[in-house]
């Protein structure tokens, strides 16, 4: 599945890749750091940990949704130049919650969620109602993304006409959702986008 090599792991189941390395490591030689936001100490520690001598390999894994830049910079030239036996593994859940500096110096893995069903939508039972109903629930930005692919295939399956300055709403809102906007505002002008030109 994952190559037990220095590397950086794109994956939204911590739990599940833990448990891979956990089973695949002799627990003397796997170091784990798990933080929901990763910290300069938390580095330190990782560093520390690093120039401890060892005859075989150590696997130092990195487990956090966040890592603050403090820790990235700090981490920088252990990753470049680790000490002999040493191999880092860094957990997260999005590729841009690390810096450029340190994506360049690992390999990144994307695990996909083999369990996730593409997220499908009936466009004919979109109303108002639906609308405030779906809206009340928590949505991330993964799933927001799914909500606009499920709409754009849902309209094209339904033979909805949408115009240009429309469809253009669509690339629009996943720009948008990169730069952190509010996902329930996005969804709902291209659901009101839907819902206008169904009535046409």
């Amino acid at each position: 599945m994952i190559e037990l090599k220095s590397q950086i792991v794109v994956t939204k189941d911590f739990k599940k890749i833990k448990e891979y390395f956990k089973k695949k490591i002799d627990p003397q030689f796997l170091y784990v750091i798990e933080q929901e936001e990763f910290k300069i100490e938390d580095a330190k520690e990782a560093i520390k940990e690093a120039y401890i001598a060892s005859n075989k390999k150590k696997f130092i894994l990195l487990v956090a949704k966040k890592y603050n830049v403090y820790s990235q910079n700090g981490l920088l030239k252990v990753l470049e130049e680790p000490p002999l036996h040493i191999v880092f593994i860094i957990l997260t859940d999005s590729k841009s919650s690390l810096l450029p500096t340190v994506r360049s110096r690992l390999p990144i893995t994307v695990i996909k969620d083999e369990n996730k069903d593409e997220f499908s939508l009936d466009i004919k039972r979109v109303d108002l109602e639906f609308l405030y109903n779906f809206l009340q629930k928590d949505i991330t930005k993964d799933e927001a993304k799914d909500v606009i692919k499920a709409l754009l295939k849902g309209v094209y399956n339904s033979n909805i006409w949408l115009k240009e300055e429309e469809l253009e709403q669509f690339s629009t809102a996943m720009r948008l959702l990169e730069l952190n906007s509010n996902v329930k505002n996005i969804l709902t002008t291209l659901f009101l986008i839907i819902l206008e030109a169904k009535k046409r």
